[in-house]
C-alpha cells in the first residue's frame, strides 16, 4: 500500500457546497521489505514509502558521479527483496515525504557498510544524537586505503560540496538566500571554518567566519544576509552577506580554499 493510500480521509457531509478533508499519516514501519533501490542512499519499501538513508551520502546518478553506480549496485546486492529493520531519529520524514532511517540487514548496517567500502561519506541530518564512532572509523579506514570515492580528486580535501543551488527559486534578486551551497566535513575531526573562503568564476572571494563543523555535518552557505548558525543540533549555516545574487544562473563555479590557500573542492554549475 502506498504512502498516499495510507492517508486516512475523513469527509464531513451535510455542509452544502463544501467538503472538509483531514489527513493522518500512518506510523512509520519498524521493518519492511525493500522492493527498489534507486541509488546508494535511496530505497523504496513494499509499503510504498521511500527511504532516505541516514548517516551516509552516496555519489549521484544524475549527473553521474564517480562510484554512483557502484554504490547503487552495492546497496541493491545487500538489501533488495530482503526484510530490513528501520532505525529512526527524532525527524521521521524529510520535506519530500521520505522516511529518514538507518537500515539493518542480517546484523549489518547499510550506512556503515557503504562507508567501509568507500561508496559514500558520513552525512548527518540534525538533530541526531547517535553514537557516530563506528561510522567515523569505517570512513577513516576507507579513506586511508583510498577505496572508492577516496581515490578521486573530489575527495582529497577536508570539505566536500554536496550540492550547489546557483539559481534560487523565483527572482534571485528577491530571494538572495535561495542561492546556497552545502559543504560537508568529510574528515574524522571537527573543522574550524575561520579563514576558509569561497570564490565564484569571476574570482570574487568571500571569507567564512569562525564556526566549528563536526565530522559528517554540513554547513549551508547562503549568498545573502542573516545570522550565522553554529549549533550542531540544528543545520549549521553561514551567510556571505551579499545584498545581490552571487552566482550566475547559467554558468558559474564555486571553489573552496583552506586558510593556507589550497583548493579543497570545486563544483561547476552550467545550464546546457
Amino acid at each position: 500500500m502506498s504512502f498516499a493510500s495510507r492517508l486516512a480521509l475523513v469527509v464531513m457531509v451535510g455542509l452544502p457546497g463544501s467538503v472538509a478533508i483531514a489527513q493522518e499519516e500512518a506510523p512509520p514501519p519498524a521493518s519492511a521489505t525493500v522492493v527498489k533501490v534507486y541509488d546508494g542512499d535511496t530505497l523504496t519499501l513494499q509499503t510504498g514509502d521511500r527511504v532516505r538513508l541516514r548517516w551516509v551520502n552516496t555519489p549521484e546518478l544524475r549527473p553521474m558521479e564517480a562510484f554512483g553506480e557502484e554504490a547503487g549496485h552495492f546497496a541493491r546486492k545487500l538489501c533488495l527483496n530482503k526484510q530490513v529493520s528501520l532505525l529512526y531519529g527524532s525527524v521521521i520524514r524529510d520535506g519530500y515525504g521520505r522516511l529518514i532511517a538507518g537500515v539493518e540487514i542480517d546484523d549489518k548496517n547499510l550506512s556503515e557498510e557503504l562507508l567501509e567500502h568507500g561508496l559514500g561519506h558520513l552525512f548527518v541530518i540534525p538533530p541526531d544524537d547517535s553514537d557516530l564512532s563506528k561510522l567515523v572509523a569505517a570512513q577513516e579506514r576507507a579513506r586511508a586505503a583510498k577505496r572508492g570515492i577516496w581515490s578521486t580528486d573530489r575527495y582529497q580535501g577536508d570539505l566536500h560540496i554536496t550540492s550547489f543551488h546557483a539559481n534560487a527559486d523565483g527572482d534571485d534578486r528577491k530571494n538572495v538566500n535561495g542561492e546556497y551551497l552545502r559543504l560537508a566535513n568529510v574528515t574524522s575531526q571537527p573543522i574550524d571554518l575561520a579563514g576558509y573562503r569561497i570564490t565564484d568564476l569571476s574570482g570574487r572571494s568571500f571569507v567564512f567566519p569562525a564556526i566549528s563543523l563536526p565530522p559528517g555535518h554540513t554547513v549551508k552557505v547562503h549568498s545573502g544576509q542573516g545570522d550565522n548558525q553554529g549549533d550542531a543540533a540544528k543545520q549549521i549555516a553561514i551567510y556571505l552577506g551579499n545584498e545581490t545574487p552571487i552566482w550566475n544562473n547559467k554558468r558559474d563555479q564555486a571553489t573552496i580554499y583552506d586558510p593556507s590557500g589550497k583548493v579543497v573542492d570545486s563544483r561547476r554549475h552550467e545550464v546546457q
